[in-house]
């Protein structure tokens, strides 16, 4: 896979503090985790976080998660908040990252939930890994852009964005930086961007004060490193993954919105397509946070 050596340094269930993690590889890169959710480890979800965002993004998700005693691993992708960015990384090498936390944590099998623009990297590990994963489910998700109609309805602004990146790599390194540096720099910015473009449905979810904080929290964590990893992951997030799709052998769900703008439902349609046997759930009024509101039914299909 990505040819990264096995970790050194093993994590104890009982020695988590503040239910979180930092496992060090090999190599000296540092992968950190939140652990949220049931604590005894029974029924494991490992959590891919959107774009950009962090390990914090899964928070939503506790009170539910520990209901139906469920364990929720969210992972730091290489290069936001706790987890060290790396060069020449691809789309596939998540699953080396998920397999070493799992081993170290003792977790034999285990789902994925994608969200947003946590899906590629959620994708490539249940297809990666069909001996440990036992369900992929994928919300709000990005579909990979090279593929026909993936940016049909789809907010103006971030399909320029994407474009741009798409015909002209270096100004979508420049724009996404300058994003993203803007972000780091005036923390507010972040959620003025979010209220700009995001579809009528999410405003109300957005401007509620507990989904506010864990939204700014998240943002904050995520580029306290830096911008580099949110560069690096725009650029895959570009690039042609169309095909990890259809190596999906596990049983998986797409959710998405109808009134998505941000993620458009056609990137849902395109998933659906690629992935063989997959059910697709679409959100009657669903905007693209429509899982704040629906995280019980989704986190139900791990139970």
């Amino acid at each position: 896979m990505s040819g990264s050596s096995l970790p050194v340094q093993t994590v104890n269930r009982s020695q988590l503090r503040e239910h979180e993690g930092v496992l060090t590889l090999e190599q000296g890169r540092r992968v950190q985790f939140a652990v949220l959710g049931a604590r005894d480890f029974a029924k494991v979800i490992f959590y891919s976080h959107g774009f950009p965002a962090c390990r914090l993004e899964a928070s939503i998700a506790h009170g539910v998660a520990r209901e139906l005693g469920l364990t929720v691993v969210a992972l730091d992708r290489p290069g936001f908040g706790g987890s060290d960015w790396y060069a020449h990384r691809r789309i596939e090498d998540w699953a080396d990252d998920v397999r070493f936390v799992a081993q170290h944590l003792g977790v034999a099998r285990y789902g994925i939930l994608g969200v947003s623009g946590g899906t590629p990297t959620a994708v490539a590990a249940a297809a990666l890994l069909p001996d440990e994963v036992t369900q992929l489910v994928v919300v709000s998700g990005v579909a990979p852009m090279h593929a026909p109609e993936a940016l049909v309805g789809m907010h103006w602004v971030n399909r320029t964005l994407l474009r741009l990146g798409q015909r002209f790599e270096w100004l979508g390194r420049l724009s996404i930086g300058a994003i993203a540096a803007l972000w780091r720099s005036v923390p507010g910015a972040a959620q003025f961007w979010f209220a700009s473009v995001l579809p009528k449905a999410d405003r109300d979810v957005v401007h509620r004060p507990e989904v506010g904080v864990i939204l700014a929290r998240n943002i904050q964590e995520s580029l306290r490193p830096g911008i580099r990893g949110v560069v690096t992951e725009f650029l895959l997030l570009l690039s042609d993954w169309r095909g990890l799709p259809p190596q999906v052998v596990v049983p998986t769900s797409i959710w998405h919105g109808d009134q998505d703008t941000y993620v458009p439902i056609s990137m849902a349609e395109i998933l659906h397509k690629s992935i063989p046997q997959s059910r697709f759930q679409q959100v009657k009024g669903g905007g693209h946070f429509m899982i704040v509101d629906r995280l019980r039914p989704v986190l139900e299909q791990f139970v």
